[in-house]
């Protein structure tokens, strides 16, 4: 089996590929996690699923694992914030503005980058298709005016998958650099909301902004060495959004469970319970927990329930509200621009997102 069929079976195993182009020329990709079997009033995913015959889906169907064999190193990451001092500031400028910052910071040119992943949900100017990545790519100069054929090239694809983009993009980057198809992969996130938030549902609640990661791997046990992936289906209906065409006007609704919070932090130490158990460690085997950066709150709850020391923690919420697809790279950047990250000290990173599924890796610096 060659590098790029061991790439695509990896990729293969939890995503769903769906791809617009014409002729020769792709439009772009989008990658869809993959919905496990469900009955047909939706649910699925609890204890009494065992019983339930054809269509059922057991716990031990909605628990990813796995790893590339090589560490996932965070080469470097670029963030544009503070938007609304930026006056027509859209989507695309975030991430042209953090990609920049990214790429000046790496030690990798643009012709390295083999792949780019944008993980953005919420786009403005109604934006749905073709993929954003590929407008990304040409925005910063990846490999995007290229005649000869045997020059390097670039793919570029979204992942949406509500707050889980970040974390599955890194998986796949490294499974994709690991294959070899690419020395270093950039994923990329702008999440932003112009439309109109109808009455019935809730205000988006994010902080906006963009962010940029650039990673490749290596093998002296850097970067993320593990990834465990958790869903609870039987939850997905407590955050949803939507839009709709309201009087002519094109209108989002958010509907938030209003103990959403609540509903994270059970499924968290759920899924960090099972995760050191299966693993054989425990929380005391890690320098610091990055866990998801969803309100300060949430996290000084999390670390209760988890009987964390508190001065491992990391917290970036500030008063910025929930970071979504940011969580990942804004706390990652704390952490190495702060220095709090020592060499050979390991982190346990927690994502959540709606779903409901949680995200679990452990990194190494």
């Amino acid at each position: 089996m060659g590098p790029h069929q061991e790439w695509c079976d990896k990729v293969r195993r939890s995503y769903t590929v769906w791809c617009t182009g014409i002729g020769y020329q792709p439009r772009g990709c989008e990658i869809y996690p993959r919905r496990p079997p469900r009955e047909d009033n939706g649910r699925g995913g609890t204890e009494a699923g065992r019983k339930h015959g054809p269509g059922c889906v057991c716990l031990e169907a909605n628990i990813t694992k796995g790893g590339t064999g090589m560490g996932i190193r965070i080469d470097s990451i670029g963030i544009s914030e503070s938007i609304e001092d930026k006056s027509g500031f859209g989507t695309r400028d975030m991430i042209k503005e953090a990609g920049e910052k990214c790429l000046a910071k790496s030690r990798y040119t643009r012709e390295d980058i083999g792949v780019v992943i944008n993980v953005s949900v919420y786009k403005d100017h109604d934006f749905a298709e073709p993929a954003l990545a590929t407008f990304v790519q040409n925005d910063l100069g990846i490999n995007s005016h290229k005649e000869n054929t045997q020059d390097p090239k670039t793919l570029s694809f979204d992942v949406l998958n509500g707050a889980m983009g970040f974390l599955n993009a890194c998986q796949l980057v490294g499974a994709m650099v690991d294959s070899g198809k690419a020395r270093a992969g950039l994923v990329v996130s702008g999440d932003m909301v112009d439309y109109d938030i109808h009455e019935r549902g809730s205000r988006p609640g994010f902080y906006m902004s963009g962010t940029a990661m650039i990673l490749d791997s290596v093998t002296d046990g850097i970067g993320f060495n593990s990834f465990y992936f958790r869903k609870f289906v039987e939850l997905q209906d407590k955050y949803e959004s939507y839009i709709f065409y309201d009087n002519k006007k094109l209108s989002m609704v958010l509907e938030k469970d209003p103990s959403l919070e609540r509903i994270y932090l059970n499924t968290v130490v759920k899924s960090v319970t099972e995760f050191i158990t299966a693993n054989g460690i425990s929380l005391d085997s890690f320098d610091l927990v990055i866990p998801p950066q969803v309100s300060p709150d949430f996290v000084a709850s999390l670390s209760d329930l988890l009987g964390l020391d508190t001065g491992k923690v990391i917290d970036v919420t500030k008063e910025k509200g929930d970071l979504f697809n940011a969580s990942l790279p804004m706390a990652m950047a704390h952490v190495i621009d702060s220095g709090r990250a020592k060499p050979g000290q390991k982190a346990l990173v927690i994502n959540v997102a709606s779903g409901m599924q949680v995200g679990i890796a452990t990194y190494g610096f």
